[in-house]
């Protein structure tokens, strides 16, 4: 597969309008963070895709640092901590919200941890293989072990929701990580975002079933 910034902000384009579909799909007060998952998916692309510009692009250091950051500000910041937070919302089965629960607090401690590392070392992106390369620190992605922790908060929330089509839509990210981990180790970051933004598509389904099945009764 071959990423560029038209990928990125074809998929942007896309994503943000089913995720303003599924905003107003919801029609409860504890769905809207999980509505939001796709949309905040469609910004995170829309930063790529101007990284992508300007690191193809000679004379636009500002561009790359803000899509840079902003890329990353949502891959290890706010994931962890909104996708067990958008499950939580919604779950009502006492043992798996609490599980969610642990999830959520993992998140937050993921959250800070990987923003103290971005604020105080060195952050940089550059264009390896038709792919972009994200580093941080001396942390190194080719690792298989990196990112095993970041699953907890950030995918089997999902997993572990009462909501069957919750919970295929978590099996099946947890099977698109494997797919980046295997084929795409180096470019994990950038590839498993990509993945998991287009599967947050999906959400506007469920949401839209939900809708129907409150209808009926």
């Amino acid at each position: 597969m071959c990423f560029s910034a038209e990928v990125s902000f074809g998929a942007s384009a896309v994503i943000s309008t089913v995720g303003v579909l599924a905003v107003r799909k919801s029609t409860k007060k504890e769905q809207i963070f999980f509505a939001m998952v796709p949309l905040l998916f469609g910004m995170q692309q829309f930063f790529e895709g101007w990284l992508w510009v300007a690191l193809a692009n000679d004379g636009y250091p500002i561009i790359e640092t803000i899509a840079t950051y902003g890329f990353l500000l949502f891959a290890q910041l706010i994931w962890p901590v909104w996708i067990p937070l958008s499950v939580f919302t919604m779950e009502t089965h006492p043992k798996r919200k609490r599980l969610i629960g642990f999830a959520l607090a993992t998140g937050l401690t993921l959250s800070f941890l990987l923003g103290y590392r971005m604020l105080f070392y060195p952050v940089t992106a550059h264009i390896d293989q038709h792919h972009i390369y994200y580093s941080v620190g001396h942390f190194q992605s080719t690792n298989w072990w990196s990112g095993i922790f970041y699953l907890l908060p950030a995918v089997f929330p999902f997993v572990f929701s009462s909501r069957r089509a919750i919970s295929y839509l978590g099996l099946l990210m947890l099977l698109l990580f494997v797919v980046a981990k295997v084929f795409y180790l180096k470019y994990m970051i950038s590839t498993w975002c990509l993945f998991a933004a287009l599967l947050s598509v999906y959400i506007f389904f469920i949401l839209k079933r939900e809708e129907a099945a409150a209808a009926r009764s």
